[in-house]
């Protein structure tokens, strides 16, 4: 606090004092007595300056310290006894209002985290519950032999993959708060990792004709591997999602001193130079999602918090109906 917003504070007292001082000169000038003594104004002048002075100063002072203390540490519950001992009745009064506010605030802050943590727990419960008719589903497709039925089926199996997809992304995004709860870093087989992916997509790639390119990305890094896992499944995903058929899909790696930079890179429709900074924004889906109504504008969202959070790094160039490129860059040390 600044001394003159203190004076500011004080005006009250400061013209109450000043008017007191010129009603007792004008007593003293007024009075019957045969002798003016200016001397003895001058002296009641100056020793109420010093007083006021230094009554002023104290208590600048000791209010300064006092908001100090409150500046650098708010929780006012930590106050000892003897601390409130040295606070004037005005500064416990203040004190008492903030503890009532903190009180509140704690328990509205409670109220909240138990009822997202009922969510979570709830959503956690309903994902899994939807994934067992997923995987009954998957089965009935893959024991049905009847080539009568395979278009049909082929049709099924692609929206069952789509379903399965968009309950993986709601499950990761209500898990994406308690993060620090559940990874681990380690190795990670890069190129493994991938051809997981690959492998799950299979039908997509061949259904649809695309050229596709593994190079270079025998190499292992530090992260999580479920989450790795989940942030190459996004991106693949979303490469054939918008890569029209016969076009090609890459991915390639190039490793230096400290890390390793995988490259995803697709020829499809591209994005427009306007959306490039906001296509990890949560929700977004530019001009490609309003085109597609697929499209949710979670998935980069979700690889974009994810590499945040694993303290990888993913920047993406595109070229609007020619290609897209994500880099993502990854440790390859501690």
């Amino acid at each position: 606090m600044k001394f003159i917003d203190f004076l500011k504070d004080k005006v009250g007292l400061l013209i109450f004092n000043f008017s007191f001082l010129i009603f007792i000169s004008l007593v003293i000038i007024f009075s019957p007595l045969q002798q003016i003594y200016f001397d003895t104004i001058l002296y009641i002048f100056l020793t109420n300056l010093i007083f006021l002075s230094l009554y002023l100063s104290i208590s600048y002072y000791k209010k300064n310290r006092f908001l100090n203390s409150l500046k650098e540490d708010i929780n006012v519950s930590r106050l000892t006894q003897t601390d409130l001992f040295k606070l004037t009745n005005e500064e416990k009064l203040y004190i008492d209002y903030l503890k009532n506010f903190q009180q509140q605030w704690e328990d509205s802050v409670n109220e909240i985290q138990s009822k997202s943590q009922t969510n979570s727990e709830i959503m956690d419960m309903w994902v899994h519950d939807i994934k067992i008719p997923i995987s009954i589903l998957k089965l009935i497709i893959e024991r049905n032999e009847d080539p009568s039925c395979e278009e049909l089926l082929d049709k099924m199996d692609n929206e069952i993959m789509r379903i399965e997809n968009s309950v993986e992304r709601v499950l990761y995004l209500s898990r994406l708060e308690d993060f620090h709860n559940d990874f681990l870093i380690h190795e990670v087989q890069i190129e493994k990792l991938l051809r997981e992916v690959i492998r799950r997509y299979s039908k997509y790639f061949i259904s649809k004709k695309i050229k596709f390119t593994l190079e270079n990305v025998n190499y292992t890094c530090l992260s999580d591997k479920k989450w790795l896992l989940f942030i190459f499944d996004q991106l693949i995903n979303n490469a054939l999602k918008y890569t029209e058929t016969g076009g090609s899909i890459s991915i390639t790696g190039v490793k230096n001193s400290t890390s390793i930079i995988i490259t995803i890179r697709d020829t499809g429709c591209g994005i427009k130079k306007e959306d490039l900074n906001r296509i990890f924004n949560k929700g977004f889906t530019g001009n490609n999602g309003r085109n597609n109504t697929k499209s949710t504008g979670l998935g980069l969202y979700l690889v974009k918090e994810l590499c945040a959070k694993l303290e990888h790094h993913i920047h993406v160039t595109s070229l609007y109906n020619e290609h897209t490129e994500f880099n993502i860059v990854l440790k390859n040390n501690i």
